[in-house]
């Protein structure tokens, strides 16, 4: 039987990356990251390393075979043997001094030439390379897209054996992760504020783009191919209509849905966000209880934040959001104020897609409208029954 990942978010992976290399070279297992195209596997490995202060060096396994990791063979005339001289790529006989250790990162495992995999045994079993020693300090991390799953092509072996050395992680990326990494960087304030506003539009799983790999290619097409550095010099241009290209760059790098998106939150702002709805803006329910929010505005919302509960269901039990019903609570008050129709087409996802009733009725309970309480009840109880 096939090993499978455990879904992990980046947060928790910092955190087993720390550890990881913490006992490098002390451990009896290394690490295997899958994930969909442009989530930012490598980069979080790099990080790890950068702040541990361990030399990287990122290996693509989609151009190597066997011979390539076991080194070249170079006959030695004088004792009639052949030897092997070390590749210049996998990592050096000792750890440079003037750092802690090495994190070897091997990626697109996936895409690998099938005669790799004996070597990646040798490799994560004996800390060797062919007949090259590994430094004693040498911490090895795999990863790999998914194959059908996004689309992507893969080489179709699998290993039992090679499987039980590795701890296996599928890494899902959250808004909160990306907003925090991205405002130490200097993603564009337009793509900042969007994904603050929208965090479901971070990635679709479903769909591959956009992802957060996306988002950043965006921001350094505005600000770095097309000198439109802030988020007004970005509204004007959109708005006198001669940034034709650029949305179509813009369509190219994150698909067709975000982007218009994402324009179109520029030019013509809804009058609701995601942000809005999780948040349970005083100000944004008072109106949406009044009916003077575009109906269109509401179900996008709305449907923007229940993917956010339903991502919040991999954040481990003592941070899980809804331990603290709030957030759910106001994603109810929200939907009380939609037709009933819609109301029950919001409970199916909540139920269905995100798992959430045992959850409703502690939300339900701490709802201080008497009537939105009522509404939510009822329209419960319609879809149970």
């Amino acid at each position: 039987m096939q090993k499978e990942p455990v879904d992990i978010h980046i947060t928790e992976l910092e955190e087993i990356l720390d550890h990881y290399l913490d006992a490098a070279g002390r451990l009896n297992y290394a690490i295997k990251i899958v994930g969909h195209p442009g989530i930012g596997k490598s980069s979080v490995v790099r990080q790890a390393a950068e702040r541990k202060n361990f030399l990287f060096i990122d290996t693509r396994l989609a151009f190597k075979e066997n011979i390539d990791l076991g080194g070249y063979p170079v006959p030695d005339h004088e004792n009639q043997r052949m030897i092997y001289f070390r590749p210049r790529f996998i990592p050096p006989e000792s750890v440079p001094p003037e750092y802690e250790g090495i994190l070897w990162f091997l990626d697109e495992a996936n895409r690998a030439h099938p005669t790799v995999i004996q070597t990646l045994f040798q490799i994560i079993t004996e800390g060797r390379c062919g007949e090259h020693l590994l430094p004693e300090k040498t911490a090895i991390v795999l990863a790999g897209n998914l194959g059908e799953e996004d689309s992507t092509t893969i080489t179709d072996f699998d290993d039992a054996a090679l499987d039980g050395r590795l701890a296996l992680f599928h890494l899902k990326p959250r808004a909160i992760d990306w907003l925090r990494w991205a405002a130490g960087r200097d993603v564009h304030p337009s793509v900042l504020r969007y994904i603050a506003l929208f965090p479901e539009r971070l990635w679709d799983e479903q769909r591959i783009h956009p992802n957060p790999r996306g988002w950043h290619q965006v921001s350094h097409a505005l600000a770095t191919a097309h000198g439109l550095t802030s988020e007004a010099a970005l509204i004007e241009a959109l708005k006198t209509k001669k940034t034709a290209s650029l949305e179509k760059l813009i369509i190219s790098l994150v698909g067709d849905l975000a982007a218009f998106d994402f324009i179109r939150q520029l030019t013509h702002p809804r009058q609701i966000t995601t942000a809005d709805v999780l948040s349970g803006d005083p100000n944004k329910l008072d109106a949406a209880e009044k009916e003077n929010l575009p109906a269109e505005d509401m179900l996008w919302a709305i449907t923007g934040a229940i993917s956010k509960l339903r991502e919040n269901m991999l954040i481990p039990a003592p941070d899980h959001a809804l331990k603290n019903p709030e957030e759910l609570s106001h994603v109810l008050s929200f939907i009380a104020c939609c037709r009933s129709d819609s109301r029950l087409a919001f409970f199916h996802l909540l139920l269905r897609e995100c798992g959430l009733l045992t959850a409703i009725p502690a939300a339900i309970d701490i709802m201080e409208n008497l009537q939105t309480k009522e509404k939510v009840r009822l329209s419960m109880e319609t879809l149970l029954s």
